[in-house]
């Protein structure tokens, strides 16, 4: 930690044998050469590889589900646009948006008072200027808004963490600080600590050990908190260019006793052990400006790359997928805000376009021509 550390995790030369799942250094069978675009609307690259990722639907218009007769004429029609989505969670059926795009407020009339007549109608703003959250029901496509829950956010949303009790966690970059929310959207806890925390990018959280995890952009460290003290504990990582080392922090995300962590200056990504040491790097040369990280359960890693608006995928290291391109189509992305992996499937953040893509992994022993076309949806 930069300043005002209490404590230190001690450092410990055993490294664990699931982080080998992602990092060892084992050839790709039939991987084959990556090589340029072709027509593939979802895929930059051809070659004998499997494809990785299957394009499966496109969330963009969402039912809004207010019991509430006041707030459904507040909030208008019964669908509505994605307008900004900037970072998700996604746990169960339930996902939980951060919408910087949209603004709600509502009628407040003022209280007459006894011999001055009646006051004027006025607006008062209930999410501010940031946005709003938003908790979507994945198996009805209806979507409630967390009224009051953007009050306490001062700028963008770059991450969020959805728990086990659907309670959720997420980074306020401009507050420089992390709020721990109800599943109904009451603020529970504020974790911050001015020394430490300047520029929050990333969070998640270790519900065994409870201790919730914040990777500061500017600091260029991971500060570990106390889940229930709200308190930091130790730090790991530092400015630099060495190992374990980082310049601007893009992206953190816990991996079995691990941690990978992306960096735009460095343009790679880096894999630490459950203490913070060193483990492996890749990514050097392959990637150009890392967004959002995310791995899924054969140890593939993904990483958006907003240089191109690609999906660049590793597998030991190797870069063996280019999914995507620029675009509006499907598996065309404009800006990749955010990542998160539920099950089988990815839900990335298209953030420009105004969306959310949903695709499903395919394994890697499954070939291409075995893969049953699933048709496109909205909502």
């Amino acid at each position: 930690m930069s300043q005002g550390s209490k404590k230190k995790r001690r450092p410990t030369l055993q490294i664990r044998l699931k982080i080998a799942l992602i990092t060892a250094a084992v050839s790709i069978a039939g991987c084959g050469q990556i090589q340029t675009k072709t027509n593939d609307p979802v895929h930059s690259t051809s070659g004998d590889q499997a494809k990785t990722l299957r394009y499966v639907k496109t969330i963009n218009v969402v039912g809004m589900g207010f019991n509430d007769a006041i707030k459904r004429i507040v909030a208008g029609p019964d669908e509505h646009d994605l307008i900004r989505p900037v970072s998700i969670a996604v746990r169960d059926d339930t996902m939980i948006i951060a919408d910087a795009g949209r603004v709600y407020e509502k009628h407040a009339l003022t209280v007459a008072e006894p011999g001055y007549g009646i006051a004027d109608a006025g607006l008062r703003v209930v999410d501010n200027a940031s946005g709003v959250i938003f908790r979507y029901n994945l198996k009805t496509g209806r979507m409630n808004l967390l009224w009051g829950a953007g009050d306490y956010i001062s700028g963008d949303v770059s991450d969020i963490y959805l728990a086990s009790d659907h309670s959720f966690y997420l980074t306020d970059v401009e507050g420089r600080r992390a709020l721990h929310f109800s599943p109904d959207g009451k603020l529970l806890k504020i974790y911050k600590h001015p020394p430490n925390i300047f520029r929050p990018i990333a969070i998640t959280v270790d519900e065994k050990r409870k201790e919730v995890l914040i990777a500061d952009e500017t600091y260029s460290h991971i500060v570990a908190f106390d889940m229930e003290k709200a308190e930091p504990l130790y730090g790991m990582g530092d400015r630099g260019n060495g190992p374990g080392k980082f310049r601007i922090i893009t992206d953190m995300i816990a991996i079995p006793d691990g941690f990978l962590v992306s960096d735009r200056i460095e343009l790679r990504v880096q894999v630490l052990d459950r203490e913070g040491n060193f483990v492996a790097e890749f990514g050097r040369g392959e990637v150009t400006f890392p967004t959002a990280l995310a791995v899924d359960v054969e140890g593939r890693v993904f990483v958006s790359d907003k240089a191109d608006s690609t999906i660049k995928v590793f597998k030991a290291g190797k870069l063996i997928d280019i999914v995507g391109r620029n675009g509006y189509g499907a598996g065309e992305f404009r800006y990749i805000s955010d990542m998160k992996v539920s099950g089988n499937q990815l839900y990335v953040v298209d953030s420009l376009n105004g969306r959310i893509q949903v695709f499903e992994f395919i394994p890697e022993n499954k070939s291409v021509a075995m893969v049953e076309p699933i048709e496109s949806s909205i909502k």
